[in-house]
């Protein structure tokens, strides 16, 4: 500003003379009292303005990061925040008081703008400390004590964390205030919000009880979970292979049927006999005995005379209709190598023609059993486009309704959720608080099973909590060692928590267990191989889903880190369409790289592809 318009604000009813006379007095007291070598006012002719020295003022750190790209800095700046601009001082004569009540209310609009940002992204993923949350409210009354939009962005926070309490007590607070100092109600968009939060809030489930009472139920004894959960599963019993004429069986063979079964005893879709008893039946020959054992499904086999190869069948029992049959090469020398491999392959192949079977079978049964509804979900799951994750996820929700017990089809609610959130842009907190909270119901129903701890470390890694993420897998990892769902995932994790070799190890070792996987395999490949800068090898496994909705971004970066620039702007457009008003930005934010490697090949890859 020049002099004279400092002067009249300061001295509004001095005369000019005087007020320049101030003026030259106030900037000499300023001067000798400043500590710092570099001055707080520069004077260039007859204008002053501020100094390097005023850059270590408070207002110079929050005009100058409350446009940083990186959070924690913005956070830092509303912090800085306790009250209005030079609130302290008295504002003297009418031009001097206009001056404050402008600069205040600018002040003021820019602070309240970044704390609704602040608030929005540090719950972005349905996590942040309460305590932060309430930090940046504070501030933001302290400011405007009336200002509706802060209440409802103090709202809005804590609902995408889940505290419905805290929502609600926000909510009830603004009620109080407006009707004590303008007699007014809520604005019908602030109630919105507030029936919103109430409706994505999560909730127990209740439990689906039969119309009709089964005879002689009442008054028995609750069974365990785990008891329930077997009760009218379909039951398989594995049995060693015949030898071949005059050779006696190679106690491997046994074991790989033995291993075969442990495999196939980690679903949740049908119960597998002991082998120990299935295996004494086998070499009994008792016919009653294979009756107590009451099977639904009976694997049987033996070794080809003449080759080295071990034919394998599964049939219906009772009738001994062969619904599924295949044979395996099977040399002692390479089974000692090879044997853990080929036992999952097998595993993998029953389990699919089991459940494959049970599902054409309960079709024609009206009655809507609890893994019926299970299987149909997974039958959705298959490929990656949201109306298939949304039909999927109505499935498991029926599964879970139908059995309260029903671990496994919680933690698949669990990921149709996760995924969802993924394809909608990582926009709707809800989604992901949902997830969470059916990830801790499935550990809490069954914490033996590995899918509850699994995806509570999907969600972890989404929510930055990257230790949690580690911890978790490993902790599923133990419980499942040989599931490929769970190893792909563990791969994809391990990728973005700054170790991509570990993961593609743990890709390939899925992809051996599962040769022909979902879409969702090719999708989180495709991850770890463009973390691995691989782009070339992210786009080929790509090339391999049925539907690439879920997997534009990647292919939108790694074609534009390669040059492609036509293919790139291609995929950029369709980013566009399906993510208006999406930036580089946007992309960094919603990838969680906790070493935070991948920020210049996004950035890179999306310019290239039309993305600024």
């Amino acid at each position: 500003m020049s002099r004279q318009t400092i002067a009249a604000l300061l001295w509004d009813d001095a005369p000019e003379e005087k007020a320049l006379t101030n003026l030259r007095q106030l900037l000499a007291r300023i001067n000798r009292f400043w500590p710092l070598d570099e001055p707080l006012i520069d004077v260039e002719g007859s204008n002053l303005m501020a100094g390097p020295g005023a850059r270590f003022s408070d207002l110079a750190h929050i005009l100058g990061r409350r446009k940083s790209q990186v959070l924690a800095e913005r956070v830092a700046v509303v912090r800085l925040v306790r009250g209005d601009l030079l609130d302290t001082l008295d504002t003297g004569g009418p031009e001097l008081s206009q001056w404050f009540r402008s600069e205040r209310e600018r002040f003021r609009r820019q602070i309240l703008a970044l704390a609704g940002d602040v608030l929005m992204e540090m719950t972005q993923f349905a996590r942040a400390k309460k305590s932060d949350i309430d930090e940046i409210g504070e501030r933001m009354l302290t400011l405007e004590p009336e200002r509706e939009e802060s209440f409802r962005a103090l709202m809005e926070a804590y609902g995408r964390i889940g505290d419905v309490e805290e929502a609600s007590r926000v909510f009830d607070d603004l009620k109080i205030i407006l009707r004590k100092e303008m007699g007014i109600e809520p604005r019908p968009e602030t109630a919105a919000t507030m029936r919103r939060i109430l409706a994505n809030a999560p909730r127990p489930r209740l439990q689906v009880v039969a119309e009709v009472e089964m005879p002689g139920t009442s008054g028995q004894i609750v069974q365990p979970p785990a008891l329930r959960n077997l009760m009218g599963l379909p039951r398989v019993s594995l049995f060693p292979p015949q030898p071949r004429p005059g050779e006696p069986l190679h106690p491997l063979y046994r074991m790989l049927i033995e291993d075969v079964a442990n495999d196939l005893s980690r679903h949740a879709t049908f119960a597998v006999t002991a082998p120990h008893s299935s295996f004494d039946v086998a070499d009994t020959g008792d016919r009653e005995r294979l009756a107590a054992l009451r099977s639904g499904y009976l694997v049987t086999g033996f070794l080809v005379p003449g080759s080295q190869k071990m034919a394998l069948r599964l049939t219906r029992n009772p009738g001994d209709e062969i619904i599924w049959a295949a044979e395996y090469r099977v040399e002692l020398e390479d089974l000692v190598v090879a044997f853990r491999m080929i036992s999952h392959r097998i595993a993998k192949t029953l389990a699919s023609e089991i459940e494959r079977d049970q599902l054409d079978r309960l079709r024609v049964d009206p009655k809507p059993l609890a893994y019926r509804h299970y299987l149909e979900g997974h039958l959705l799951f298959k490929n990656c486009d949201l109306p298939g994750l949304r039909r999927a996820r109505v499935e498991f929700q029926k599964a879970a309704a139908a059995d309260m017990d029903f671990a496994a089809a919680r933690g698949a609610v669990s990921n149709a959720l996760q995924l969802e959130w993924l394809m909608l842009g990582a926009n709707d907190p809800s989604l992901l608080m949902q997830a969470r909270h059916e990830a801790e119901a499935a550990i809490g129903i069954d914490a033996g099973n590995s899918v509850g701890h699994w995806m509570s470390a999907v969600i972890a890694l989404h929510q930055r909590d990257y230790d949690k993420a580690a911890e978790q897998f490993l902790e599923a990892e133990t419980l499942n060692p040989n599931s490929a769902d769970l190893l792909e995932s563990h791969g994809d994790t391990l990728a973005h928590l700054g170790d991509p070799d570990a993961g593609w190890q743990r890709f390939q070792r899925a992809i051996e267990l599962n040769p022909f996987p979902p879409d969702r395999y090719w999708w989180g490949g495709a991850t770890i191989a463009y973390f691995r800068e691989d782009f070339g090898g992210a786009i080929d496994m790509c090339s391999k889903m049925e539907n690439d909705q879920s997997v534009l971004r990647i292919l939108a970066i790694c074609h534009g880190n390669l040059g492609n620039k036509e293919i790139a702007r291609s995929y950029g457009a369709r980013l566009k369409d399906m993510y208006p008003g999406i930036t580089t930005t946007d992309v960094v934010n919603l990838t969680p790289d906790k070493k935070g490697n991948m920020k210049d090949v996004i950035v890179r890859g999306l310019r290239v592809a039309g993305i600024n």
